[in-house]
């Protein structure tokens, strides 16, 4: 495996992808579909783990290449804890959605939403932050 792909990934796919994530989730919260999240949670588990088949990011790449952005690496570790974390929020959202609690998943599914938007549109990535300040002092614990 070539090590920028590895350890890199592209800004404009990773924003772009934050929109797609946008989208789906106020579809499903707006027609109260649970089982549109299932989408959600396999993409966010497809790019926690590193994969490059998750079905958002491959739509944003070619979303990325029509408009020809201009690629800009970042590094992908941060932005994997933060599709993981993404992972456990939507799984939240679904479970909630599936019992009843609308209210509930849809307070839930709208901070998902606002931490997107974050990304999406003013590059904040909130579950990067958290990795900074909690897994690297524990990753260099370890060392």
């Amino acid at each position: 495996m070539d090590q920028t792909k590895k350890y890199y990934t592209d800004e404009n796919t990773v924003r772009l992808t934050a929109f797609s994530v946008i989208v789906v989730a106020v579809v499903s919260l707006f027609f109260k579909w649970p089982f549109l999240l299932l989408l959600l949670v396999f993409d966010f588990i497809i790019r926690a783990l590193g994969q490059s088949f998750s079905p958002l990011a491959l739509f944003s790449k070619s979303i990325a290449n029509k408009l020809k952005l201009k690629k800009r690496s970042i590094f992908a570790a941060p932005k994997r804890f933060a599709a993981a974390l993404g992972a456990v929020f939507t799984v939240l959202v679904f479970l909630l959605m599936i019992n009843g609690f609308y209210d509930e998943a849809f307070i839930t599914g709208f901070l998902l939403i606002i931490l997107a938007s974050l990304e999406s549109f003013f590059k904040i990535c909130v579950g990067c932050y958290i990795y900074q300040f909690v897994v690297v002092p524990i990753q260099n614990k370890i060392k």
